[in-house]
């Protein structure tokens, strides 16, 4: 063999070496499987998440608990919306193991994916969340007995009757029901209630306050498909919590009473009266306008505190016309006396006391100047006559019975008006 072949053959041998030294350097260890790793694929080997993880002549438990975290109503479209936690529990008896086989291991997560789905869902939901399940991709808790435990972030949104008959110091009643669509022969699952405590933590809103919470089950037929939506429905009872209300609606209400009830205790000749009364008028519209812009249209009753403003500007309008009245009235030369039956009406004890104002021949309206324009009237007629001057005592005393008559009427309408409000009031209260 020549120098030239033995070199070429030296040369083959030396990269075969290099080559095979290099396959060997990047070679890597095969990593050891873990318990973890083992168990699992030992569970879901022969495992079928399509079937019930009990025997086809035994129901299923499955218990279900709410945790509220937040809520809030959206009035305009009678939204109910719920924030918050479901935790759920069953038992998978294909799920069970021996720790000792698998290191120690009594318990390990697996995504929901790979598990037997109850497959719930919300009833009567809005229509962006309908034929959704509210059971969500998420880590299941297994032990070695078969115990499945996981809890759900949910958002849930249904539809919440509104009731703003004492808005804005209501409370909304609205439910949430979890369940599934069964045949009506088929008892296959049954839900249950966890015992306890169904709210145990949830962050405050600045509208609404959660006070009660009422767990009870949900039975309703569905006759197009012949089955029955069971589950379990959650009434929660939401308090109104916007406290500005207190100085946009009590406190005008209020001032507005002690307005209408003041004019009746100006002078019955002012017209001063008449000013006030349709100021107040006016405030009254500018609220009903409010209300009306406000208010959702989808109330089932019209709120107390609407009937309240409403009324009252009956009220004002009523007590309008009789300042007008009373100040005519007053202001009128009368030269006829009133009629008998008001006149013994004006000197029965309990109405005198109404028009003594501590002054029994002399008023605080234009009374004297009546009196001397009569006087001077007369005077310039016959002047050394003294049935002038009988005239106008007459028509003196006229004047007096009307301006009383005038306080009367005043005075009663004030008190028909006290209690008038009073009424109205306790209506709103209660």
């Amino acid at each position: 063999m020549g120098k030239g072949h033995c070199l070429t053959l030296a040369v083959i041998i030396c990269l075969a070496k290099v080559c095979y030294s290099d396959d060997t350097s990047d070679s890597r260890p095969i990593v050891t499987q873990t318990w973890v790793d083992k168990l699992k694929k030992d569970l879901l080997a022969n495992y079928d998440r399509n079937l019930r993880p009990t025997q086809h002549y035994n129901v299923t438990s499955v218990d279900l608990k709410m945790t509220i975290r937040h809520v809030d109503i959206d009035e305009e479209t009678s939204i109910f919306s719920v924030y918050g936690w479901v935790k759920m529990n069953w038992l998978d008896l294909r799920m069970q193991w021996t720790p000792s086989d698998y290191g120690g291991l009594d318990s390990l997560l697996i995504p929901s994916y790979y598990l037997w789905d109850a497959e719930l869902n919300i009833h009567s939901t809005t229509l962006e969340s309908a034929g959704t399940t509210y059971y969500s991709a998420t880590k299941v808790r297994v032990d070695n007995r078969g115990n499945h435990s996981c809890t759900v972030r949910v958002n849930l949104k249904t539809y919440c009757e509104m009731n703003l008959r004492r808005w804005p110091f209501d409370s909304q009643h609205c439910s949430i029901v979890l369940g599934k669509s069964v045949l009506q022969q088929e008892d296959s699952i049954q839900l249950n209630v966890l015992p306890g405590e169904m709210v145990q933590s949830y962050r405050n809103n600045p509208s609404w306050k959660i006070i009660d919470l009422v767990t009870e089950y949900y039975a309703n037929p569905m006759e197009e498909d012949h089955s029955n939506f069971v589950g379990v429905q959650y009434g929660v009872v939401a308090r109104r919590m916007v406290k500005i209300f207190h100085s946009t609606v009590i406190v005008p209400a209020v001032v507005l009473i002690l307005l209408s009830l003041a004019s009746f205790w100006l002078p019955p000749g002012f017209g001063e009266k008449i000013l006030l009364n349709s100021i107040n008028a006016a405030i009254v519209c500018a609220f009903l306008v409010y209300f009306t812009m406000h208010l959702p249209l989808l109330a089932t009753r019209t709120p107390l505190v609407v009937l309240f403003f409403s009324n009252s500007l009956y009220l004002i309008a009523f007590s309008l016309i009789a300042s007008v009245i009373t100040v005519h009235m007053v202001k009128a030369h009368h030269r006829k006396p009133v009629h008998p039956y008001v006149k013994a009406f004006l000197v029965l004890p309990g109405v005198h006391l109404l028009v003594w104002n501590g002054k029994d021949t002399k008023s605080v309206t234009e009374e004297d100047d009546w009196n001397e324009e009569l006087k001077s009237e007369n005077v310039g007629r016959e002047p050394c006559s003294s049935t002038g001057e009988s005239t106008a005592v007459t028509n003196a005393s006229y004047q007096k019975d009307w301006i009383r008559f005038a306080l009367a009427l005043e005075r009663i309408c004030f008190i028909i008006y006290v209690f008038l409000y009073s009424v109205m009031a306790a209506c709103y209260l209660n």
